[in-house]
C-alpha cells in the first residue's frame, strides 16, 4: 500500500496518549489501484519498545493488509531470541517479528526468510496455525493442477503429475509434524534472528528470570547491513562518535559539546550536549544528553571515555542500611544487573543502561517502566490474569526496598568492565561491596566484537 499524505502523521501523537487515539488516511491501493483506507497507531509494547500498528483495507477490492514497524531506528547491535517450548502457557507467547526477522525452528528444519515478509505480532500458536495454513494453500493448488492434468493427459503431463504427486507428499507429510509440535508431542525450539535488533518475544514470568528464554545481541556482517540499508560510510561514522581517541578526550575536558543530531523518537533535527568527566577511583566517562523541541523526548546516556576493559568486572552490593541507596552507580549498556533475591535479572542492561545515577534512582527507575506497562501485552486471548497481580507484587517489593523496609542484594556485571558501584570507604574495602576481576570467556569476547579486532601487525592485513 502507499499513501497520499504527506504531513506527518504522528505530528500530535506519543506512546504516552496514544493508546486509545488511532490516524486515518486515505490511501492508494496496490492491489487495484483504487482507494482505501489506513489506519495508523503508534503504542508501546510492555518490555519492547513503541511500534506503529497499521491496517489498511480497500473499498473496492476488500483487499486488507495489516502490519508492525518499529517506532524506532534499527537497533546498534542484532538480537537472536530462543525459547524453549514446553507447554501450552509457552505456545501462548506473544512475540513482535519485523520484516528484517528470520524464524526457525530447528527440529523441523525450518526457516521463514524475511523476504516480502510483514512486520508481525501474533503468538507462537499463531504463527504454527499460519504455516499449516500457508502450506494446505498450496497443496490446494497442486490438487488443482493435478486436475488439470487428468483432463489434458499426455505422456509428457504424466511425467509432471508424477512430480506434483511427490510435491503434495512431502506438503502433507510436514503439515503433519507442525500439527504435532502445535498439539505438544515434544517440546521444541522457537527462534527469531533479527539483525535489525526490533524483535522481541514474551517473558511471561517478567520482571522476573525466564528460564527457558535466551537472548543474545551480536554485531551484524556487512551483508546485514547492506540489507537494511546501512552504508559502510554509515558504519564508519557511528563507530567514529563512538570511539574517541585520548587527544580528542583530553581536549574536551573542560567544554560542553553541542552537536546536531535527529530525536530517537519523532527523527525531527534536535541538540546533544556532551561533556567528559571523571569518576573518582574508577575512570573517564561521557555524558551525553538530547532534549527534542519537538516532541518533548529527553533522553541522558553514559558511555566510558576509555574503551573495552582488559578484564570483565562483578560489583556485590549487600544492601544492609537505607544510606546504601545513596551509593552512586554507573549502569553500561553492555553490563547485567540482577537481585538474586528476587530471582531478578536484566541481562542486557540496553532499557536502563548507559546512566550514572544512584542505587535509589536505579530502583526508582526500574519501579517506574515497570508501573508503567502493569501487566505485559495485557490484551488478547492468551493474557495470562495473574500477570497483573505478579507485577504489583514485585513493584510493592521495590517500594519496600526505596523506603528501606527490605534489604536486598544487587550484582552489577559488565564483561567490558565500564560499569561502576561506589565504595564509601575508598580507598580502603569496603565490608559490603565485592569487586570481582575476571578473564571474559570467546562467547562475551565474541559479543563485545573483540575476536574480530587485530591489534598486531595489522598494517599488513
Amino acid at each position: 500500500m502507499a499513501t497520499t499524505e504527506s504531513h506527518p502523521v504522528f505530528a500530535s501523537l506519543s506512546a504516552d496518549d496514544a493508546e486509545n487515539q488511532l490516524t486515518e488516511m486515505d490511501s492508494l491501493c496496490m492491489n487495484c489501484h483504487g482507494r482505501g483506507q489506513t489506519r495508523l497507531l503508534l503504542t508501546r509494547i510492555p518490555y519492547y519498545k513503541d511500534v506503529i500498528l497499521s491496517s489498511f483495507e480497500c473499498d473496492t477490492c476488500h483487499f486488507k493488509n495489516n502490519d508492525i514497524q518499529p517506532a524506532q531506528r534499527v537497533e546498534p547491535l542484532g538480537v537472536l531470541i530462543n525459547v524453549h517450548v514446553l507447554n501450552s502457557a509457552d505456545l501462548n507467547r506473544q512475540f513482535v517479528k519485523s520484516c528484517y526477522g528470520i524464524v526457525r525452528i530447528k527440529e523441523l528444519d525450518f526457516e521463514q526468510s524475511p523476504q516480502g515478509e510483514n512486520g508481525v505480532l501474533t503468538t507462537i500458536e499463531g504463527f504454527l496455525s499460519s504455516v499449516i495454513e500457508n502450506i494446505q494453500k498450496t497443496i490446494k493448488q497442486i490438487e488443482e493442477t493435478l486436475v488439470d492434468t487428468d483432463k489434458n493427459s499426455t505422456d509428457d503431463s504424466k511425467i509432471d503429475k508424477s512430480e506434483f504427486e511427490q510435491q503434495k507428499t512431502k506438503f502433507t507429510e510436514f503439515v503433519a509434524r507442525v500439527e504435532s509440535l502445535k498439539n505438544l508431542t515434544e517440546p521444541f525450539h522457537f527462534e527469531i534472528d533479527d539483525p535489525s535488533g526490533n524483535s522481541f518475544i514474551e517473558n511471561p514470568k517478567a520482571p522476573y528470570r525466564d528460564e527457558q528464554l535466551t537472548k543474545k545481541e551480536y554485531r551484524r556482517t556487512p551483508d546485514q547491513n547492506a540489507s537494511l540499508g546501512i552504508t559502510e560510510e554509515e558504519e564508519a561514522a557511528a563507530d567514529a562518535q563512538n570511539h574517541l581517541t585520548s587527544e580528542e578526550i583530553e581536549a574536551l575536558k573542560d567544554e560542553v559539546l553541542v552537536f546536531q543530531t535527529n530525536c530517537s523518537s519523532c527523527n525531527a533535527p534536535c541538540d546533544t550536549n556532551m561533556k567528559v568527566t571523571k569518576i573518582p577511583y574508577f575512570k573517564e566517562i561521557i555524558i551525553m544528553a538530547t532534549s527534542c523541541d519537538y516532541c518533548g523526548k529527553k533522553s541522558n546516556e553514559v558511555k566510558s571515555g576509555t574503551g573495552i576493559a582488559s578484564q570483565g568486572i562483578r560489583y556485590t552490593l549487600a544492601i544492609k542500611d537505607p544510606i546504601d541507596l545513596n551509593r552512586d552507580i554507573l549502569v553500561s549498556e553492555t553490563s547485567s544487573f540482577a537481585i538474586p533475591e528476587l530471582d531478578f535479572e536484566l541481562s542486557s542492561s540496553r532499557s536502563i543502561g548507559g546512566k550514572f545515577t544512584t542505587v535509589e534512582g536505579i530502583f526508582t527507575t526500574l519501579k517506574t517502566q515497570l508501573a508503567s506497562v502493569i501487566m505485559p501485552f495485557g490484551g488478547g486471548d492468551s493474557t495470562n490474569r495473574g500477570d497483573k497481580n505478579q507485577m504489583c507484587s514485585f513493584i510493592d517489593i521495590m517500594s519496600a526496598v526505596l523506603a528501606g523496609e527490605r534489604y536486598v542484594t544487587i550484582v552489577l556485571d559488565d564483561p567490558a568492565g565500564n560499569c561502576y558501584l561506589q565504595n564509601i570507604c575508598a580507598p580502603d574495602p569496603d565490608p559490603q561491596l565485592t569487586v570481582e576481576h575476571y578473564q571474559r570467556t570467546d562467547e562475551q569476547n565474541e559479543e563485545l566484537g573483540i575476536n574480530d579486532m587485530k591489534t598486531e601487525n595489522y598494517e599488513n592485513s
